[in-house]
């Protein structure tokens, strides 16, 4: 793999098999409906000017943001000269391995595909990105160093995520049913999975529960709700030595065979596939 690689190289990235690959950006680009590769693309922009559409959705190009690419989205871009910055590509399965946690894991869409981030953030991720920029050019890679300093770049991400999404509900007249609801979930997941469980408790239909999540998180109140048991299921599987059939039965599954085809469905992966 060239290392010193600096222009877009979309031939070469769609082929990547490696979990963790860093490629330095700097300079003008352009590019109609790429469809991204099988992985997840950070790209962080410490210098930039143009236009990026995700799925089709315009979004301007600009200094200290992080623009984010999960598997099979659509991209067109123009990236105007004097552009700098850095590109992580992530497998899916060293999210799934290494980040079960985070929302890149999750069932829940890529709601932020771009994000602003914070003067004092940017400085962080800089440094950050240039010591995975040294740890490159090590003729050997060590690969432990290299995995904790993307888990320290997502995390960064990750929270500036977050308060995007607090200042979105904040923002929205309907947050308090939606925080309501969230508050919800987070209290009654294992006992029940039906939307409309939670609508009786917030006072409104199943049918307006699902709008209102629809219109403001970009998901159904359902899908929220799986969100939710699918993340717990891999914290204890990945996180825990309790039996399938113990995990099972805490997250409110009758046996470990509705278990199993829930996770499947939601994961493409079997309790014991997802462990191993």
């Amino acid at each position: 793999m060239n290392r010193e690689f600096i222009e877009k190289d979309l031939e070469f990235e769609a082929q990547i098999k490696d979990y963790i690959v860093y490629i330095p950006l700097a300079g003008e680009s352009e590019i109609s409906n790429f469809r991204a590769p099988d992985s997840y693309v950070f790209i962080f922009f410490e210098k930039a000017q143009g236009k990026h559409f995700i799925d089709f959705v315009e979004y301007q190009e600009k200094d200290h943001q992080v623009h984010i690419s999960f598997p099979g989205q659509i991209h067109s871009w123009k990236t105007e000269k004097g552009a700098k910055g850095h590109k992580l590509i992530l497998s899916k399965e060293f999210i799934e391995r290494k980040l079960y946690t985070s929302r890149f894991s999750s069932l829940l869409p890529n709601k932020f595909p771009v994000i602003d981030i914070p003067l004092l953030i940017s400085k962080r991720l800089s440094r950050e990105f240039e010591m995975i920029r040294e740890e490159f050019s090590e003729e050997t890679i060590n690969w432990d160093v290299m995995s904790f300093r993307v888990k320290i770049i997502l995390s960064f991400i990750n929270n500036c995520i977050d308060d995007a999404e607090q200042n979105l509900l904040l923002m929205s007249k309907r947050s308090p049913i939606i925080l309501n609801f969230i508050e919800l979930i987070e209290a009654n997941f294992t006992e029940s999975k039906a939307v409309a469980f939670y609508a009786d408790k917030l006072a409104v239909t199943p049918n307006y529960l699902n709008i209102l999540t629809k219109s403001t998180l970009g998901v159904t109140a359902k899908e929220l709700i799986d969100a939710r048991i699918v993340l717990e299921a891999k914290r204890l599987l990945k996180g825990s030595d309790r039996t399938v059939k113990d995990i099972a039965f805490n997250l409110g599954f009758y046996n470990i065979s509705a278990f199993s085809s829930y996770l499947q469905g939601r994961t493409g992966l079997y309790p014991s596939k997802f462990r191993e």
